[in-house]
């Protein structure tokens, strides 16, 4: 199965209607646990307090004429991706 949204009930469904023997939905998410996957819920962003958003204001204030110093920042996407039991070589 390709889609990654899909419960591990429906690929216990799967499994039993290709291969006719029955597995549980818990077995499923245990193999996937024990492989170093794991589900998580997005995270839809923390509330911020007003001193919080008067932080990131002047923060943003103090840099915005930046043309020189923008160019030796580098951005990276942050993912909210569980891997475990990996090792990034190289890095």
């Amino acid at each position: 199965m390709a889609d990654r949204s899909v419960t591990s009930r429906t690929v216990a469904q799967h499994i039993e209607s290709v291969t006719q023997h029955s597995v549980s939905a818990r077995t499923i998410r245990r193999r996937l646990q024990h492989s170093g996957l794991s589900a998580r819920r997005p995270l839809l962003g923390l509330p911020l307090k007003q001193n919080h958003r008067r932080s990131r204001c002047q923060w943003c204030d103090e840099r915005r004429m930046w043309v020189a110093e923008w160019k030796e920042v580098v951005l990276t996407e942050e993912s909210r991706i569980c891997v475990c039991n990996t090792t990034m070589v190289g890095f």
